[in-house]
């Protein structure tokens, strides 16, 4: 018999709670650190070193407790101990571990030496772990804001960039503004329902229509998470504040930040309003149509390469709603998929446009990486794989999400949501396949105008590792199927639970 974890007993409350508290404490002794040593590039080096053996140290606290296979008693916790808590706080982890590599060398290069940078990267993982892990909507509030606070700091964090420093404002000013609306429709939610916690919640609505208050608190967290997901229209903060951040810090927002707050998304709405589907679909339906739609669109105009990702950001923004839309285990499993796949290939392309520019790489256009393939094909390579699995190539772990999405989307007998998704992914190739073709097809501006360019040796160790598995899984993803499968099942098996055993 599996040992009983008792989540009233402050034990229990610890160990469910180990990778968080890992993460934090080794947080804190990096703060000590660069508190002691933060001169020099060296004490920058040395800081992110720290960090990696902190996320390292906290992956290995994750996979111990996943194994444990611990069953818990009495009342819902405010942290679930489920597979989609495991995995997605592992894709967390991972993207936060690569930025941190790929922010080492970039610091240096761009003289950025002061090293609390790589203490507010912890931080800020904390906060989106305990996204992931959240139960309770107090518990993920307080998430968010450790988590954006972190980052608000991040984005404005090259203080000799006019620009970073707007993307920092922007940031902070649409965030705050976003975070009201979330701690409104809590404070509905409460009021409705007199708890917090997402399974009692959900158990309290699941035999009784959701009276006016808790449909004003279901649809004020819908703007607050279409804000933090960057749907439109409310992503109007996104280009700005990604085209002005640093790039490893762009590249996190894009990717951790994202998947923290979607994997948010979906716990609350299968857990509180499972049996409101016929209310939220709809919102959901028309976020996800506007959102692939506008967000293709508008890429199609970009020349500046960071922008472009920046609205490609966006359009995955739309597809991921597809995935969520029908709430369903598959549509469930598609979204953690697309999540892994969207993650690992978006990180990979900004980690090499990381080394195309200097000065957070806004300048770096279609026109300037024109000929890359000539005088860096290893860079120019990487790249293709990545807007090919953003586009949806066969071969690329970026078909299967979409593929696997389609599947969760007609399974539900939505033909239409399944057109407009392929219909937007086409249109999509008008701008990922000129960065192709402006690499391989065009000359160079000048003889070995990038001769120098060069990832930081651990930079290219991690971006080539993205671009390995990008590939390795879009033929044989197996594995990756059936991790998210499981993964979708505990939590829609859990939320089942909770309102059975009401």
């Amino acid at each position: 018999m599996n040992p009983v974890l008792d989540l009233a007993s402050p034990l229990g409350i610890t160990i469910s709670l180990t990778p968080e508290i890992v993460l934090s404490i080794c947080a804190m002794l990096v703060l000590l650190v660069v508190s002691w040593r933060h001169k020099t590039a060296a004490d920058s080096r040395l800081a992110g070193w720290l960090s990696v053996a902190s996320l390292i140290l906290t992956g290995a606290a994750l996979a111990w407790l996943a194994m444990q296979q611990f069953e818990s008693e009495g009342l819902p916790f405010m942290i679930a101990m489920d597979g989609f808590r495991y995995l997605s706080s592992a894709l967390v982890l991972v993207l936060a571990l690569a930025s941190t590599l790929l922010s080492i060398g970039y610091l240096e290069r761009e003289g950025i030496t002061a090293p609390e940078y790589h203490v507010l990267l912890l931080l800020g993982t904390v906060g989106l772990m305990f996204m992931t892990a959240s139960q309770d909507l107090i518990v993920f509030f307080l998430a968010l804001e450790t988590m954006s606070m972190a980052v608000y700091v991040l984005a404005g964090y090259d203080r000799r960039s006019p620009a970073s420093s707007e993307a920092g404002l922007k940031y902070f000013l649409i965030g705050a503004f976003a975070s009201g609306f979330l701690l409104y429709g809590i404070a509905l939610l409460y009021g409705s329902t007199g708890s917090t916690n997402l399974a009692l919640i959900g158990a309290q609505f699941a035999d009784r229509p959701i009276p006016v208050m808790g449909l004003l608190g279901m649809g004020l967290l819908l703007i607050g998470f279409g804000f933090k997901v960057a749907a439109v229209q409310f992503h109007m903060w996104t280009p700005d504040v990604y085209e002005g951040a640093p790039t490893p810090v762009t590249g996190f927002m894009a990717t951790g930040v994202k998947a923290a707050a979607f994997v948010a998304f979906a716990r609350v709405l299968l857990s509180c309003f499972p049996q409101a589907a016929p209310q939220w679909r709809p919102v959901i339906w028309v976020l996800a149509v506007v959102t692939m739609v506008l967000g293709n669109l508008v890429a199609l105009n970009q020349t500046s390469l960071k922008r472009l990702l920046a609205y490609s950001s966006v359009a995955h923004a739309g597809y991921l709603l597809v995935a969520l839309w029908p709430g369903s285990p598959l549509g469930t499993a598609s979204l953690l998929l697309y999540l892994i796949a969207y993650g690992v290939t978006t990180f990979a392309a900004f980690g090499i446009l990381s080394a195309l520019g200097t000065g957070g790489e806004r300048d770096v256009t279609l026109a300037e990486i024109s000929g890359l393939a000539q005088s860096r094909p290893w860079l120019a390579f990487g790249l293709a794989v990545c807007m090919l699995s953003l586009l949806g190539f066969p071969g690329t772990l970026g078909f299967i999400g979409k593929w696997y999405i389609l599947s969760a989307v007609i399974a539900e007998k939505n033909a239409a949501l399944a057109v407009v998704l392929v219909l937007t992914t086409v249109v999509s190739a008008g701008y990922y396949l000129p960065v192709i073709m402006a690499m391989y097809m065009r000359p160079a501006r000048a003889p070995l105008v990038y001769y120098s360019v060069k990832l930081a040796p651990a930079a290219a160790a991690t971006v080539t590792i993205a671009i390995i598995a990008t590939l390795v899984f879009g033929v044989w993803p197996t594995e990756l199927l059936n991790a998210a499968g499981a993964s979708a099942a505990s939590l829609l098996n859990g939320a089942a639970s909770a309102v059975a055993g009401r």
